[in-house]
């Protein structure tokens, strides 16, 4: 797994119960996954998400947490990507706290899927 991201667990991320709350989790993890396949592609343009297939939450992320969230290339279709997200303790690499899985396809000017020529 490579780094995508890492965020801070502020106050204004918090939920009630006073944790990150579960949308930023969804919002995070979508912008890492995001980066996961620019790297891959090595480009943005005509990159879309179409479908989060799974997202867990297994733990509460307190604030002042360091969430670090690491990206991996789970299958590569012909034009399409799945990028797994996991987010954990930066400073406390055991502690496990979220993953999902990510849909990207790659598309061509007019909007049609395109082949990326990303293997495994």
């Amino acid at each position: 797994m490579e780094i995508a991201a890492r965020h801070l667990v502020r106050p204004e991320d918090l939920n009630h119960h006073g944790t990150l709350y579960g949308g930023r989790i969804a919002e995070w993890m979508t912008e890492a996954a995001f980066i996961g396949a620019a790297k891959l592609l090595g480009h943005t343009d005509h990159t879309v998400i179409v479908s989060t297939k799974e997202l867990s939450v297994k733990q509460p992320v307190k604030p002042g947490t360091v969430l670090e969230l690491d990206f991996e290339l789970k299958s590569a279709g012909t034009t399409s990507l799945t990028i797994q997200v996991k987010g954990r303790d930066m400073l406390h690499q055991e502690a496990s706290y979220c993953q999902g899985t990510f849909i990207f396809v790659t598309l061509d000017e007019n909007g049609n899927k395109k082949p990326h020529g990303i293997s495994l």
